[in-house]
C-alpha cells in the first residue's frame, strides 16, 4: 500500500463519517439558535407593544381627565352619563393612536382587544385616583 492509498483509506473510514456527524451537529445548533432568536424576537415585540399600549392608555386617561373630567367635577356635573362619555372618548383615542400592527399583535396575544383595553383603561383611571 502506498502513501496515497493510506490517505484515501483514512479519509473513507474516518473523515467522511465525521463530516456527517459534524453536519448533523451544526444543523441542530443552528435550529436551537434560530428558536432562541425567534423567542427573543417575540418577547421583544410583546414588550414593545405592551409598553406602547400602556403609555397610550396612560396619556389618554390623563388627557381626558385634564380636558373633560376635572371641569365637570368642579361644576358637580360629572354624572354617570358623563363618565360613559369620558370612557368612550378615551377608548376611541387609544384606538386612533395605536398602529394597526400593534392592534393585530395585541388581538393575537390577548384575544378580545376591546375587553383588554377596557380593563386597562379602568385600571389606569383607578390608579390615577389613588
Amino acid at each position: 500500500m502506498n502513501y496515497q492509498e493510506i490517505i484515501t483509506t483514512i479519509l473513507e473510514i474516518c473523515i467522511i463519517p465525521l463530516l456527517g456527524i459534524l453536519t448533523k451537529m451544526l444543523v441542530a445548533y443552528l435550529q436551537t439558535k434560530s428558536k432562541e432568536l425567534a423567542s427573543k424576537t417575540d418577547n421583544e415585540m410583546a414588550e414593545k407593544y405592551i409598553k406602547m399600549l400602556t403609555e397610550t392608555i396612560t396619556s389618554c386617561v390623563i388627557s381626558t381627565n385634564q380636558t373633560y373630567v376635572e371641569s365637570l367635577k368642579h361644576k358637580g356635573e360629572f354624572t354617570i352619563e358623563a363618565q360613559k362619555v369620558a370612557f368612550k372618548d378615551t377608548y376611541e383615542n387609544v384606538l386612533k393612536i395605536l398602529s394597526e400592527d400593534c392592534k393585530d399583535y395585541l388581538r393575537e396575544a390577548f384575544g378580545d382587544l376591546e375587553i383588554y383595553i377596557t380593563n386597562r383603561i379602568e385600571a389606569e383611571v383607578k390608579a390615577q385616583k389613588i
